[in-house]
């Protein structure tokens, strides 16, 4: 039986007609976990968003644009770029509730960070604007920039990945602060950036950093979304939701 996972759509309407969208590579990590991905639409009614996570086992939440910085209580960075303000609601309603029901959650680059404010962190705006990395996370001209990343022994992600090192790509400007409440961080790179984290007395909800699915052909980064799976067959022990 195969679990629905559901996936949150970026949302784009400067000068074109309003279109919701995501990148290929999330719905093929999903299938290729043996899952079924279905594309979230902007809502912004919680009971409906309610009414939607009904139908799914397990939750990715995408990358994308910043996180208004007016989330957590700063003024917004030159060259923080923020989502959409209707995809700004839709996606905190969509985590406060998917939160409450305990679906399993996946969250990826701005969902990491996404995830990260709504329970109450805050983000380093711009990291080479602030000199605390050394590192390159992400290029001026977008180049898609690798480094390995350490990842504390005795946590989930470690057990998923099954080792202390890997190497990730790294397309982000933006980082963890402070950690939101319940969060504990389990992966850095050696600037001691936060590359990862886990949310205690949730059954599966695993943020990273990196986009593990541009990088499926290698087994860790796949069995992220295979762990994410295999949690939400577990949240549909009852049979429902599944196909």
């Amino acid at each position: 039986m195969k679990p629905i996972i559901g996936i949150n759509c970026d949302y784009e309407e400067e000068g074109k007609r309003p279109y919701s969208f995501t990148y290929r590579d999330y719905s093929d990590a999903i299938i290729a976990a043996q899952g079924i991905p279905l594309l979230l639409p902007i809502v912004k009614d919680k009971n409906t968003v309610r009414l939607l996570l009904e139908k799914m086992d397990g939750l990715l939440l995408t990358g994308g644009n910043d996180v208004p910085p007016q989330r957590y209580g700063e003024e917004q960075h030159k060259k923080t770029i923020c989502v959409h303000p209707d995809k700004d609601i839709s996606d905190n309603i969509l985590v406060r509730v998917a939160m409450q029901m305990k679906k399993p959650i996946l969250a990826i680059c701005y969902g990491a960070q996404l995830v990260n404010v709504v329970l109450g962190g805050s983000l380093v705006q711009d990291i080479p604007s602030v000199g605390i990395s050394t590192i390159i996370h992400k290029d001026s001209q977008n180049v898609h920039y690798s480094h390995p990343v350490a990842i504390e022994r005795d946590s989930l992600l470690y057990q998923i990945v099954e080792t202390e090192r890997i190497e990730t790509n790294s397309v982000h400007h933006q980082a963890i602060n402070k950690l939101g409440k319940g969060l504990r961080a389990t992966a850095h790179t050696q600037d001691g950036i936060t590359e990862a984290f886990e949310l205690k007395d949730h059954p599966f909800l695993v943020g990273v950093q990196w986009h593990p699915e541009r990088m499926t052909e290698h087994p860790c980064h796949a069995a992220l979304f295979r762990s994410l799976v295999t949690a939400s067959k577990q949240y549909s022990h009852s049979g429902t939701n599944v196909i």
